[in-house]
């Protein structure tokens, strides 16, 4: 369809040659085509018969005209003699050439690429939209110069193009514009006598004097004189215009060529010949020159233009740019109109703060430009750098910039005799003429890709910007990003390609693509995912970003994560596309869709009915497999996508054609990615399952899950058939438990299970391993076990009359019967017999042990853990299926009866040596597993000694069995609540039975408890690694999917990270085991340690939540939102008080009722907060025909976009997806989530509380905030004490966040009113942890020292670069409603603080003195932390001082004076240190101002005499007293000098003087 809607101007269509038989190359022939050319990375040409003319220079596109052919030049190339005849092979090309015609480009309205950076990483649909006509001028009016270009060469196009393709503004569209016009070069233009190498340098001077003409006349056209052009936005290239530019680039060309003394002797005659003040002023000059030009940089990072070496004279020319401060310039304007494009209206909040890593990153990106790769994707080293640096050709170099167009006419950028290509010049390539050509450069550019994405897939995870530039060390993370970038088109030209009739090309394309979708990657990713029975969700890969934080949430992070590209600009073309008119849709949008996400911009430009088609041409195997990879890639990607792929005509039903119609029998790779596809779109919708059932789909693609009769009959097949089956047989029955999730196909398990049996039974694993099939036969049983496992979760109820016989209510919604599962039980309980696993029971015999590393290692021990861990889960859903919702019916309480397989399934775990059962009477400090060569033993040790598969498997079989012991001994408990006597009462009882009747839980706490330890400790080493994923607001720097975002070591797209979610709900798991001791166990001193280690396991386990951990994360608040937690953090705080001398011991305590509505509020909070998903009330479609209308009108309105919060996540009654969303939800949390309560401020502004229409709905709004203030600031201070019972090697939340948030969110409670201060508990919590965090800072200064540049407390930085906005409302509140009230006055003294960024300080101090609130600060020694942290260092900003100055003269002070307000003691000591220390320079010049201001503030207010005798007398607080008269005396004299014999300044220092002569006279007679 995309090729379809641009049929007058595509990039594929040909206008055919008459008189002329095409040219067939065939792939043998195009190989020793690109063999025979002298082309970079080959050696010398081979025999293989040449070309007797050169193709003309490769055009931007193909479609604008076929190759000119122009008698070779005898410089070019020399053929050997007996080549000659050879060359009569493209003799036709001489017949055809009198009636070839230029083709005459048609002028395309809407094609602009001058604004593509504008929008180019936003989700904001106002980036994809056609352009003003009006601002277009080039469009409407051609330049004056257009004739002198009629014959200029296309190959100064090509060489120019890439030079300007990283700059912007007018002079792109002015290019852009010359290169659009029509060309026509014919022989009779070129001297048959001058060689086409000099031709070719003649055509690139007169197109670059052409470019500049034209480019002088545009800025006078739109009444710009010369004097007004702007030459220093232009940078180099306008300098290069005008006769300073020209001079400098002489200068520095023979610069270039002077050796080093050379240049030495000439400084040194120049220095010789003048002043040295004129030295002096020429040196002052050019530093302010650099400084303009730098602090101008952003200004002109729009227009500049940042030189490369194109051609000769560039080549010379080269030290002319400063490549360094052009490309800063360029990237920091880009990451700023980047940041406002994805949504966010200010400019990003991550500059302040990590501007330095910004620009390391962004100058990482641009060297990718000057990288070269070879044919095989490895960088090679090139003399471009050095040339760059000196600007001088190597010696070994043959070319000057007489000859530099004979070295290579593919080459479009950089130095064309370097070796290799970089990835511009082979995005170019792909649209060379020769379909060889073609086909190497996408060969090089799917080695580049798969180079890159394998490379950072071996990384660290958490590691993108800590990349350290040695040798030795190549930056894929950065060659990744730059290839998936807006700037080579990458997208653009491949699907150009896809386009292409040479079935090499399509094949070498589609390769591309699947390197650039890193199809490989992510499967290996989701393949590893659905082995683990916990998690049975996929989550979507598409591109997304952060929403910015909003004061609303008190700047809070972890905002809803949104796609980069807007899911309306991601739209197939609708019926009738065609009779739309041209300009509406323009490639433009395409490419800047593609720059915020491939993918997304792959659909927009109509790849799915391209596929479609090359399916339904009998495609080779290769070809096939390809497409289909692509698709599956592009299904995972979103919603959106995978709603094209169903609508897209005929798409679905040709891969099951292609699946069904051929070879139906044989086994292949597209048979097996056919079923993962429909395996992927049933996931996304439990719609596409209903129709893939109901037209049969299902049926055709599954009946290989019957082909095996016996399991011999499989293994003879051979190897690679049973590896082909195997993949084949899991994917099939993925695909069916898919349609078992959704309620479907569960009643063709009769007929299945026949075959089924196969896999279930326990085999003979010595033939297996004979026949080198035992991983893929594992595999297969693995998924058997899950689809049962699927199967449990539709039992009826256990204990209803009706349970024996089906019910099937609804088509859709089918249960399973009890019947088949006693059978099915037993067969599971035989893989629990260890003995019987040879791989496995090796582990028990302690002396066969030796080579038990080499065996931890084996695949295939992995592989019998997976199937292990499906048997514990699916045995697990059995057991849960049974224990009822409700026993109230029954009576007394207890279950009337019990399966046989319930006790059976515990004896089997007793016997085989599942736990060691080490008694229970063990404290935790003594929680060492026992040796006893038991299975759990086994697992300990394999989960912290193996590779990261194999621990996945390990903690997915923990889980499982932790699983069945839990509902053994609940099921048995609930038979029977007498049986843990039985044991005592009947003696003769044996050693299993009495620990089922004891309960194993109770028997193996010990064994637990050691897990819980340690496996905490191993779980949570990545945590801080998954914490720095997430970086500028997004979950990689590419616009990749999945593990294409580009992070290192594949991001939240990593096998860590997926470990860490196993782990984590094992973690949660042991958890919930043991929430039941907090109830049954009182909290005392012995305890506390173990009690308080668990919050802080369930506080960490929550930051390794994805966002299909939503159950995770909610079970976790359940479990620590409950009272008899709160009343461990209580007394915890009660501890912690008495521990620490600096802090009161609370003379209260909670009632059982605050607990109760603390945890009410607190537990439905954090639920709303953090796991709401944001649904969208109108239809995808209606979303579409939005944006399509949008961009129909040529408007860019903003979108009205109607939201909801939903905060019920999860519904498992009605699931009708498989498959969730990184957009529109918040995980993962950011490591300050637990300050949310305490951070909200004007929450009635939300969604769920905009119907507020009474006060008294308001007040109850407000105190339900209150409450869950009082209920956050608790929560937070028994964090703090927590910590503090933490041992010193443990991970805690509290502590790895900044003090700086923690003191922010105390202060956001306060704009919300002082409603927490008006209660006598929260005031005391509040003021105690105002103090807690007073000793931290001054623990932190301590240590620091005197450094002042540390960012100790950097709100602006941290939180938020609009901070002073929120001081300005924190200080207006307190000035409204505070009455002076202390602790809301020690608050807002924190932000006085010396350690406080100036910035801060500043805003702060000025609204206060604008609000008259100076005099309701509290003294200083009651500020919440020591006096020397707000007197030293000494204050020296100029900006702070002169607001100290104002404050005084203003009056504000007048009765902070009096009250000897802390904001009156920093005006004293600042200004009396500043003013009586050592100033020399410019502040000689600001002591004097203020003195004169405050001389003359004294002659004007008599009531300002005492400030001013305090002034001269002031002496530090930590010396105490005034300073002696002698110092007084000085002080004097300083301020007569300083008055520059004023008179009246001076009559006012003696008057000064005569009134504390007075008043120390009063004082001695007194």
């Amino acid at each position: 369809m995309w090729a379809t809607a641009h049929i007058k101007g595509s990039y594929y269509f040909k206008k055919p040659i008459f008189g002329a038989s095409p040219l067939q190359i065939h792939g043998e022939d195009a190989s020793r085509l690109v063999g025979g050319i002298v082309e970079k990375g080959f050696s010398t040409p081979s025999s293989a018969p040449r070309p007797s003319v050169l193709p003309f220079p490769v055009a931007r596109h193909r479609s604008h005209g076929g190759p000119r052919w122009t008698p070779v030049g005898g410089g070019v190339n020399s053929y050997d003699d007996d080549e000659e005849e050879d060359e009569e092979i493209f003799g036709g090309f001489d017949s055809s050439a009198a009636f070839a015609k230029p083709v005459q480009r048609k002028d395309k309205k809407g094609l602009d690429f001058t604004r593509w950076r504008d929008v180019i990483a936003g989700g904001d649909s106002s980036g994809v939209h056609k352009l003003d006509k009006d601002n277009n001028f080039i469009q409407s009016k051609k330049p004056k110069n257009a004739s002198k270009l009629v014959e200029t060469s296309h190959r100064s196009e090509a060489m120019d193009e890439d030079k300007d393709s990283g700059q912007f503004g007018e002079v792109k569209e002015q290019k852009q514009d010359v290169s659009d016009m029509a060309i026509d070069v014919t022989q009779k233009n070129i001297r048959a006598d001058v060689p086409a190498a000099e031709h070719f340098v003649q055509m690139a001077e007169t197109s670059r004097n052409a470019i500049a003409e034209t480019r002088e006349d545009m800025f006078i056209d739109k009444g710009l004189g010369l004097s007004e052009f702007p030459n220093k936005e232009m940078g180099n290239e306008i300098e290069g215009t005008s006769l300073e530019g020209q001079i400098d680039g002489e200068n520095r060309a023979r610069l270039g060529r002077m050796s080093s003394n050379e240049i030495a002797e000439a400084q040194a005659e120049i220095m010789a010949r003048m002043s040295p003040a004129l030295i002096e002023v020429l040196k002052k000059r050019g530093q302010d020159k650099l400084k303009k030009k730098k602090w101008s940089g952003s200004d002109t990072a729009a227009t500049g233009e940042v030189k490369t070496l194109q051609d000769g004279s560039a080549l010379i020319d080269a030290p002319a740019f400063s490549h360094g401060d052009s490309s800063d310039a360029v990237m920091k304007t880009d990451a700023k109109e980047k940041w406002r494009d994805q949504g966010n209206d200010s400019d990003p909040q991550f500059i302040p703060k990590n501007s330095s890593l910004w620009d390391s990153w962004s100058k990482r990106v641009e060297n990718v430009r000057e990288i070269r790769f070879s044919l095989d994707g490895s960088i090679v080293k090139s003399d471009f750098a050095k040339t760059a640096s000196t600007g001088r050709l190597p010696a070994q170099s043959e070319f000057t910039a007489n000859n530099v167009a004979q070295r290579d006419f593919l080459r479009t950028e950089g130095d064309p005799g370097a070796a290799g290509y970089t990835i511009k010049e082979a995005v170019a390539l792909t649209r060379s003429v020769v379909p060889g050509q073609r086909a190497l450069a996408l060969h090089i550019i799917a080695a580049i890709l798969n180079s890159a994405i394998n490379s950072m897939y071996e990384n660290k995870v958490g590691y993108t910007l800590r990349f350290a530039e040695t040798d030795g060390l190549i930056d894929w993370e950065a060659i990744w990003a730059f290839a998936l970038g807006p700037e080579p088109e990458l997208a653009l030209s491949l699907r150009i390609c896809l386009d292409d009739n040479h079935n090499s090309v399509v094949l070498a394309c589609a390769k591309v693509f699947q390197s650039m979708l890193s199809f490989d990657m992510n499967e290996n990713f989701f393949d590893t995912s659905e082995k683990a029975p916990p998690i049975q969700v996929d989550v979507y890969t598409a591109a997304v970003f952060r929403s910015k934080p909003d004061i609303d949430v008190g700047f809070l992070h972890g905002g809803f994560w949104k796609y980069s590209a807007k899911p309306s600009n991601i739209f197939s073309f609708p019926e009738g596309v065609q009779d739309k008119p041209e300009g509406e849709h323009t490639i433009q949008d395409d490419v800047i869709v593609s720059g915020q996400d491939v993918a997304a911009g792959l659909v927009r430009m109509g790849i799915l009915p391209r596929i479609c088609y090359l399916l339904e041409t009998q495609p080779s195997t290769s070809l096939e497999e390809c497409l289909l990879s692509i698709v599956i890639a592009l299904a995972r990607h979103s919603p959106i996508c995978a709603t094209a792929i169903m609508k897209c005509h005929r798409l679905v039903q040709t891969v099951v054609v292609r699946f069904t119609s051929k070879e139906e029998i044989k086994i292949n790779p597209p048979k097996i990615k056919s079923v993962i596809l429909l395996k992927v779109l049933a996931r996304l919708d439990k719609k596409n399952c209903l129709e893939f059932i109901k037209n049969g789909i299902f049926q055709k693609v599954t009946w290989h899950l019957v082909r095996y009769a016996s399991l011999d009959q499989w293994m003879k097949s051979g190897r690679e058939s049973c590896k082909l089956s195997s993949t084949l047989l899991v994917e099939q029955l993925r695909l069916w438990k898919v349609c078992i999730a959704y309620g479907c196909c569960v009643s063709y398990f009769v007929d299945l299970f026949p075959a089924l049996r196969i896999w279930l039974n326990v085999p003979s694993f010595q033939k297996l391993v004979e026949y080198d099939v035992l991983s893929e036969f594992a595999a297969i049983s693995k998924e058997a076990y899950l689809v049962l496992e699927a199967l449990t979760k539709r039992l009826p109820n256990f204990y209803s009359p009706r349970h024996q016989t089906a019910d099937v209510t609804a088509e859709e919604m089918e249960t399973w019967c009890w019947s088949h599962v006693g059978p099915l039980v037993d067969l599971a309980l035989d893989w629990m017999v260890l003995k019987d696993i040879a791989p496995i029971s090796r582990f028990f015999d302690r002396q066969n042990r030796e080579n038990e590393d080499n065996m931890l290692q084996d695949s295939t021990i992995c592989s019998l853990l997976w199937v292990i861990s499906s048997v514990m889960h699916m045995i697990s859903s059995v057991l849960e299926a049974v224990i009822p919702v409700d026993t109230s019916e029954f009576s007394g309480g207890c279950l009337p009866w019990l399966p046989e397989f319930v006790p059976k399934i515990g004896l089997k775990l007793i016997k085989n040596r599942y736990f060691c059962y080490s008694g229970v009477d063990v404290s935790d400090s003594d929680c060492n597993l026992a040796g006893g060569g038991c299975f759990f033993e086994f697992l300990f040790q394999l989960r912290y000694k193996s590779e990261q598969e194999m621990s996945m498997a390990t903690a997915s079989c923990l889980q499982g069995l932790v699983q069945i012991v839990v509902s053994v001994d609940k099921l048995i408990l609930l038979a029977n609540p007498e049986i843990n006597n039985l044991s005592s009462q009947y003696q003769s009882m044996s050693r299993e039975d009495k620990i089922l009747a004891d309960g194993m839980l109770q028997s193996s706490l010990v064994e637990l408890r050691a897990l819980l330890t340690t496996h905490t400790k191993f779980a949570f080493r990545s945590r801080n690694d998954m914490q720095s994923i997430e970086m500028f607001g997004r979950g990689g720097p590419a616009p990749g999917v999945g593990v294409g975002w580009g992070a290192s070591g594949g991001g939240f797209w990593s096998k860590t990270v997926l470990l860490a979610q196993v782990d984590a709900r094992l973690i949660t798991c042991l958890l919930e085991l043991f929430q039941t001791f907090f109830v049954k166990d009182p909290v005392t001193v012995e305890n506390l340690h173990s009690s308080m280690q668990r919050i802080n396991t369930a506080l960490e386990t929550c930051l390794t939540a994805g966002p299909r951990d939503r159950s995770v994360v909610d079970k976790l608040f359940d479990l620590l939102f409950q009272v008899p937690v709160l009343k461990c953090l209580e007394f915890g705080i009660d501890q912690f008080l008495r521990l620490n001398d600096g802090l009161k011991v609370f003379g209260w305590n909670y009632r059982g009722e605050e607990y109760q509505g603390f945890c009410a509020v607190l537990v439905s909070h954090f639920k709303s907060r953090w796991l709401s998903v944001k649904k969208k009330s109108k239809s995808t479609e209606e979303s579409q025909n939005v944006g399509q209308k949008m961009l129909k009108k040529g408007n860019v309105p903003l979108e009205t976009i109607y939201e909801e919060i939903d905060a019920s996540f999860m519904d498992n009654n009605a699931i009708t997806f498989l498959t969730h969303e990184w957009s529109n939800q918040r995980l993962p949390l950011p490591q300050h989530w637990f300050l949310s309560p305490i951070s909200t401020v004007h929450h009635n502004r939300d969604a769920n509380f905009r119907k507020v229409s009474s006060t008294e709905n308001f007040e109850e709004e407000q105190a339900g905030l209150l409450t869950v203030a009082q209920g956050g600031l608790f929560f937070l201070l028994g964090l703090e004490a927590m910590s503090a019972f933490l041992s010193p090697g443990s991970h805690s939340s509290v502590q790895n966040v900044s003090v700086v948030w923690k003191l922010h969110a105390l202060s956001v409670t306060l704009v919300n009113g002082t409603g927490v201060l008006e209660d006598e508990k929260s005031r005391d919590v509040y003021e105690t942890l105002q103090s807690v965090y007073g000793q931290e800072v001054d623990k932190l200064k301590l240590a620091e020292g005197e450094r002042t540049d540390s960012g100790l407390l950097q709100f602006q930085s941290e939180v938020n670069e609009s901070y002073s906005t929120f001081i300005e409302m924190l200080v207006e509140q307190f000035a409204a409603v505070s009455y002076g009230d202390l602790v809301f006055g020690r608050q807002i003294s924190v932000y006085l603080h010396r350690r406080v960024e100036a910035s801060v300080r500043l805003a702060t101090w000025n609204a206060l003195s604008n609000a008259r609130a100076l005099e309701l600060l509290p003294p200083l020694e009651k500020c919440f932390s020591k006096a020397d942290g707000y007197l030293e260092p000494i204050e020296d900003g100029e900006k702070l001082l002169e607001a100290y100055a104002k404050s005084w003269i203003s009056g504000a002070l007048d009765k902070a004076a009096s009250r000897r307000s802390v904001s009156y003691i920093l005006v004293l000591h600042h200004l009396s240190s500043f003013i009586f220390g050592n100033c020399i320079g410019e502040k000689l010049l600001l002591r004097n101002q203020l003195i004169k201001s405050l001389l003359r503030d004294y002659s004007r207010k008599v009531q300002h005499q005492g400030m001013m005798m305090n002034l001269l007398r002031y002496k530090e607080p930590t010396t105490g007293g005034f300073e002696e008269a002698c110092e007084v005396e000085k002080r004097l004299q300083l301020l007569r000098d300083a008055c520059g014999g004023s008179s009246s300044l001076l009559n006012q220092v003696e008057r000064l003087d005569e009134s504390m002569k007075k008043e120390e006279s009063a004082d001695s007679g007194a």
